[in-house]
């Protein structure tokens, strides 16, 4: 089959499109909106690009534009709009068709009621990505790098989706392939990626480290693992196998499985271990066995598997293995290895990927993090921050940065509108916490934040691998309120204890009682919390 052509405009109507888009109404895409509009642009979903009114086309799910309803008040069918990236470098010019309401839960964005628009797209560039460039082939370019390997004749390679990490169950599975006699093209959703982000950078360098330990020789710990009866999860072979040397290895001189990243979203449910486990599924196929009979998600799954089929088919490849292999270790267990600073075993994932996770996430000992203070007003909060921040600054070795609320307000106020005044607070204060414990530093706060704020802190903070303890500070009267100090059920009972659980009531980790603890107590208490979930080394 014949690369497709990029759908985009010539030189000429471009200036034209840009110079009559001044006058129209803009819209800025979201990055998962700049994946989508992507993959319309390099012909994806057809010749002729554009978002339709009805995106499901037997099951295969097409990339609809939801905007908030506000910024398609006055629109109707006819309408030019701009689509510009955050930059606001205009990507393509959509002729407006319909404005549709979306009718479902999961319509609102923000808090706010949403619409979605249809209609034909006039592509005038594609979203620029100014990382991994040479990891970024076009269809085009992917069918030419296939025929320079010589990879472009039946039977073709297969597409390997990694929405996550691979691990040595992943990479058995592809040197099994390869012993059947299948090449291997790993596709890397990352769209909605963002360029500055080191999560990013990190998973790429996995990725590819997991390809270079193809390249070793088998471990016995993976012999079983690429016993060929894994392979038969994946496919039968097309013709006698004799590609691969014996293990699963590629003859000498033979290019090893080729790393694309691909303007997809990647997807949760794609990355993270399932039972019974996903299987091959190929082109135009539909769920592998035991797939449909998770309750509640077969028809996502559904529609997830066929856009993964299809694109493997658009990119110019054979077949489509989607989901991690069986026996993948899930983020949990994972991040218990490292929180206690173990090595992640090789039964579970290639060295060279171990060594870059331990790279990026030290044991909790050595890893930064962040103590946030709430309570009612009366409660002291600042108090406790300033004497647990005293007492940090005591032990020495670390950097300790406070963040209370007089702090917060000289340094990191500034909102001009009082009802959301302490909302952007908090939000500045996680920003400047996580880039503190991001850097391996401590940030204690305590900006008197509501419950939502906390959340909104914890999230920017954890989303950088560093560590998040909430104390509730409570005033409750004696015999109602908790009896000194209270860890919530569940936490870890030592170093090792492995990733943090789920936050207890009000979403801290810790509850302390200010009515039966003096200040120094209620601090003390906090200290031997941090050093049980193995934040601080023992004194």
């Amino acid at each position: 089959m014949a690369a497709p052509a990029l759908a985009l405009v010539g030189a000429d109507r471009a200036a034209e499109l840009t110079a009559a888009s001044h006058r129209w109404p803009s819209l800025v895409l979201a990055p998962d909106q700049l994946a989508d509009l992507e993959l319309l642009l390099l012909g994806a979903f057809g010749p002729v690009p554009g978002y339709p009114e009805d995106t499901l086309r037997d099951g295969l799910r097409v990339p609809g534009l939801v905007v908030p309803a506000r910024a398609a008040a006055g629109l109707g069918r006819g309408d030019p709009v701009a689509l510009r990236d955050p930059d606001g470098v205009l990507l393509a010019a959509l002729s407006l068709r319909a404005v549709l309401p979306q009718e479902r839960a999961a319509a609102r964005r923000a808090g706010e009621p949403v619409v979605r628009l249809a209609g034909t797209l006039a592509g005038l560039r594609l979203p620029d990505h100014p990382d991994h460039r040479e990891l970024r082939l076009r269809p085009d370019q992917l069918r030419a790098e296939l025929r320079r390997r010589g990879w472009h004749t039946p039977p073709l390679p297969w597409a390997v989706w990694a929405d996550g990490l691979l691990h040595t169950a992943d990479v058995a599975r592809i040197r099994a392939l390869s012993r059947q006699g299948r090449r291997c093209v790993v596709l890397a959703p990352v769209g909605g990626a963002d360029p500055t982000d080191p999560r990013h950078h990190l998973r790429v360098r996995a990725l590819r480290a997991a390809l270079d330990a193809l390249r070793e020789p088998l471990r016995p710990a993976e012999a079983t693992l690429a016993h060929p009866a894994i392979a038969a999860e994946a496919t039968r072979p097309a013709h006698p196998p004799g590609l691969a040397e014996p293990g699963g290895q590629p003859p000498a001189g033979e290019p090893g499985p080729l790393l694309v990243l691909v303007p997809v979203v990647p997807s949760p449910e794609l990355a993270a271990p399932r039972e019974p486990g996903f299987t091959a599924t190929p082109l135009r196929g539909g769920l592998a066995a035991g797939q449909a009979e998770e309750p509640g998600s077969a028809d996502r799954l559904a529609e997830l598997i066929s856009l993964r089929a299809h694109l493997a088919e658009f990119y110019g490849l054979g077949g489509s293995l989607t989901g991690p292999a069986l026996g993948t270790p899930g983020r949990a267990e994972l991040a218990a290895f490292l929180a206690a600073g173990r090595s992640v075993p090789a039964e579970l994932t290639p060295p060279p990927v171990a060594a870059e996770l331990a790279s990026a996430y030290p044991p909790r000992v050595a890893r930064g993090f962040t103590v946030l203070f709430s309570g009612p007003p009366d409660a002291g909060t600042s108090r406790l921050a300033r004497l647990l921040t005293c007492r940090l600054l005591e032990r020495g070795r670390r950097h300790v940065t406070l963040l209370d609320r007089d702090t917060a307000r000289a340094y990191l106020g500034g909102e001009p509108d009082p009802a959301r005044a302490d909302q952007a607070l908090a939000t500045r204060v996680g920003f400047v916490a996580a880039e503190v414990s991001a850097a391996g530093g401590i940030a204690v706060c305590a900006p008197d934040v509501t419950q939502t704020a906390a959340a909104r802190a914890r999230a920017l903070v954890e989303r950088t691998g560093a560590g998040f303890v909430h104390v509730r500070v409570t005033t409750a009267p004696a015999g109602q309120g908790q009896a000194g100090a209270q860890q919530r059920p569940g936490a870890p009972a030592g170093p090792a204890g492995g990733a943090e659980p789920a936050a207890g009531p009000g979403g801290a980790e810790l509850t302390v009682d200010i009515t039966a603890l003096c200040a120094d107590e209620a601090v003390a208490a906090v200290l031997a919390h941090l050093r049980c979930a193995g934040w601080l080394a023992p004194t």
